[in-house]
C-alpha cells in the first residue's frame, strides 16, 4: 500500500474562552483507530510538562481541544458536531462530554464552508452534538457590526455576539438532571469524611458544593488554587466519588484512569457583597479553570432555579431566568428556561468566536492512502 506524508485540511479556531482545531469530518480517515496520534501529534501532546511546544496546543485543557464537524443527514439539523478532548501532559482522547465554549465557533465554520446560508437578520445553524446527543441552536449576524460587537470575560477585546441555546440538557449521560435521584446527597470522599453536594447533569455531568465545607471562601484566586496540592488531590477524590455515584463509571479505577474529564466539579459561595448571582470556581479534568467552561455554567444555573439544591441555596437572584456567574475572569449570565414539574428545557448564554488561521497541519508521519474518507 502507497503511503505520504499527512498533510490533512484544518481551521484553528477560537471558541468562547477556549481554542480547537477543526476537521471536516471527510478529511480525516475512515479508520477512526488513526484519529488518536493525529489529534496527538497535531496538538503537542503527551507531554509531561505540559507545554505543547511541539503542536498547536496551549498547555492547557481549554487549549487543547478538537472539533470534527460535517453537513448533517439529520431532520431538522444542519451540522454534526463530534467534540474531543487530548489531555496535554498523557495525550489521553477524551469524548464522552461536549464543549459548550467551542459550540461557539460551529456556526459561524458552517457558515464559512457554505453548509449554511445566512438569511436578511442573520444565520441560524442548528447542530447536533454527538458526544450528548443534544441540540444546540446557534443564532448570529455573519455582517454584524461593530457596534452590536460584545467582549465576553477571559477574552481580549470584542467581537460579533453568538447565541448558543442548548436544547432538552438534561441528562446529557442519559441517566436524567439529578443521577442520584436527589437535589442534595452526601459523597463519600474518603473513609472518614462525607461532603454535602448537588449532583446534576444539565448539558454537562457536575458535582456541586459549598466552598466553605472544604475550608475554602470561595474567592480564592486561580494562581491559589492551582498551588495547593491538597486542594488538587481533593478535587480528583471528588470527582472519582461522583462519578460512580452518578453512575458514569462503575469502578474507582475506570472513573482514575478512563473517564478523567467528568464530572467537572463546581465549587459555589454567595455573590460578592452588594452583588446577585453566585460566586464560582470549576474545576476541569482535576484542573481549576481559568475562567467559566460553558456547559457547567449552565448546570450552575440550572441548580440555581430548582429548590433544594446546594446553589440554589446560595445564589441572590435578581432575574428569575437568568444567573450571573461570577468566576476568576469575569462574568457570565446564563439564561435557563424551565418547564413543567422542573423541567429544565433549554439553557442560553451569548458567546464571541474567531477563524483564526486555515491551511493544512502536518503530520510527522505517514497515512496510508486508503486511509483518507472518501
Amino acid at each position: 500500500m502507497n503511503e505520504t506524508r499527512a498533510a490533512l485540511p484544518a481551521t484553528y479556531v477560537r471558541g468562547g474562552t477556549s481554542r480547537a482545531i477543526v476537521f471536516r469530518r471527510d478529511d480525516l480517515p475512515a479508520d477512526h483507530r488513526e484519529w488518536k496520534r493525529i489529534f496527538q501529534s497535531v496538538l503537542g501532546s503527551p507531554d509531561p510538562d505540559s507545554k505543547q511546544l511541539d503542536g498547536l496546543g496551549g498547555g492547557i485543557t481549554s487549549l487543547s481541544k478538537v472539533a470534527i464537524l460535517s453537513r448533517s443527514a439529520r431532520d431538522g439539523v444542519d451540522v454534526d458536531y463530534l467534540f474531543v478532548q487530548i489531555e496535554p501532559a498523557t495525550g489521553e482522547m477524551l469524548m464522552d462530554a461536549n464543549c459548550g465554549n467551542i459550540s461557539s465557533a460551529v456556526g459561524p465554520f458552517a457558515v464559512d464552508e457554505g453548509w449554511v446560508v445566512p438569511g436578511a437578520t442573520g444565520a441560524t445553524v442548528r447542530i447536533f452534538n454527538e458526544n450528548t446527543g443534544k441540540v444546540i441552536v446557534s443564532s448570529f449576524d455573519p455582517e454584524a457590526p461593530d457596534s452590536s460587537y460584545i467582549e465576553i470575560a477571559g477574552v481580549a477585546g470584542r467581537a460579533a455576539p453568538i447565541s448558543l441555546r442548548f436544547e432538552d440538557p438534561e441528562g446529557s449521560m442519559g441517566r436524567g438532571g439529578f443521577p442520584s435521584g436527589a437535589r442534595c446527597d452526601t459523597l463519600q470522599v474518603a473513609s472518614d469524611r462525607t461532603l454535602k453536594v448537588t449532583l446534576i447533569d444539565v448539558t454537562l455531568p457536575c458535582v456541586i458544593l459549598d466552598a466553605r465545607d472544604i475550608g475554602l471562601t470561595g474567592n480564592e484566586t486561580y494562581a491559589a488554587l492551582c498551588s495547593n496540592a491538597d486542594f488538587l488531590s481533593l478535587m480528583t477524590e471528588i470527582r472519582v466519588s461522583a462519578a460512580i455515584r452518578m453512575g458514569l463509571c462503575s469502578s474507582e479505577g475506570d472513573a482514575r484512569q478512563v473517564l478523567q474529564n467528568m464530572p467537572d466539579v463546581v465549587i459555589v459561595s454567595p455573590p460578592p457583597e452588594g452583588k446577585t448571582g453566585i460566586i464560582a470556581r470549576f474545576v476541569s479534568c482535576d484542573r481549576a479553570h481559568r475562567a467559566a467552561p460553558v456547559t457547567s455554567s449552565m448546570a450552575l444555573a440550572a441548580a440555581c432555579r430548582l429548590r433544594g439544591t446546594i446553589a440554589c441555596d446560595l445564589e441572590i437572584a435578581s432575574n428569575p431566568l437568568e444567573v450571573t456567574i461570577h468566576h476568576f475572569s469575569g462574568t457570565m449570565d446564563v439564561r435557563v428556561e424551565l418547564g413543567a414539574k422542573d423541567r429544565v428545557v433549554a439553557t442560553s448564554v451569548l458567546r464571541t468566536a474567531r477563524r483564526i488561521m486555515h491551511g493544512e497541519v502536518l503530520l510527522p508521519f505517514a497515512l496510508p492512502d486508503a486511509g483518507l474518507a472518501a
